[in-house]
């Protein structure tokens, strides 16, 4: 998607929840707010919709109230506590209308995520915030902090629990065998990796600059090696790979602090 068409309407709008999380344990489901709800049903085909997922307290809402939404000081909520801000998946009740490539107009929804890793969740509750994101989305955002290195792929590790979460074929269609992952390219979104706070010169053993794609398909180039350890490292690499064929990186300086 390219240019967005309605101007400053769409910064009049508010952050809504959009699947909130109800109940405790194992009897707690995800559901569809009557709100989102009534909101969703105003809208006209096509509709388009970017989500971003991340670590909490990384500045995941932040990035996205100031460059998908390009606001100051409004938005979806932020906090600087050792809380998630975010619960569940929250939604912008204005849409932004984009044409496309070719011309067409969409309505594209911006969804902001509860922030993974929290001290009020589990790894079960974070891969599940990370599976609906994945297939409500037309555009995936991963945001973190730093640099690819293996800190940050393992906190990508949730990919290796999206097997357990989401099916591709009814039980009747895959004879009871369980969920491999091979199909899931054919229904994921685009995959673009944010890194914030980037202070690598992205150069080659020559000197000779390169791309943050690049960078992006470097770190995801599979280690040498048959340890245990390597074979945990290169499955997440192998699955972001498989998963996600069309990928992408930006990276971000850190911005300038007055002293």
């Amino acid at each position: 998607m390219s240019d967005c068409l309605n101007g400053e309407d769409f910064k009049n709008g508010k952050g809504i929840p959009f699947i909130a999380l109800e109940g405790e344990g194992k009897d707690s489901k995800f559901r569809l707010t009557e709100e989102a709800k009534e909101f969703l049903q105003t809208l006209k085909a096509p509709v388009a919709l970017a989500s971003i997922v991340g670590k909490y307290r990384t500045g995941k809402s932040l990035l996205v109230n100031r460059m998908l939404l390009d606001m100051k000081g409004g938005g979806f909520t932020v906090g600087a506590t050792v809380n998630s801000c975010t619960k569940g998946l929250w939604i912008w009740d204005k849409p932004l209308i984009c044409k496309q490539k070719d011309g067409t107009e969409v309505q594209l929804l911006v969804i902001d995520t509860e922030g993974i890793g929290s001290l009020d969740a589990d790894a079960d509750h974070d891969a599940k915030i990370f599976a609906l994101a994945l297939l409500l989305s037309s555009y995936f955002i991963y945001n973190s902090v730093g640099s690819i290195d293996e800190n940050a792929l393992n906190a990508l590790s949730l990919v290796v629990e999206l097997t357990k979460h989401i099916k591709t074929k009814s039980e009747k269609e895959s004879g009871g065998e369980a969920e491999t992952g091979a199909e899931f390219a054919n229904f994921f979104p685009t995959f673009l990796w944010v890194i914030r706070d980037f202070t690598l010169q992205l150069v080659d053993e020559s000197g000779a600059a390169f791309t943050p794609k690049t960078y992006l398909e470097r770190s995801l180039t599979p280690m040498q090696g048959f340890s245990e350890g390597v074979e945990v490292k290169n499955r997440i690499r192998r699955m972001l790979l498989a998963f996600f064929p069309n990928r992408d990186c930006v990276t971000l300086k850190r911005p300038v602090e007055d002293e």
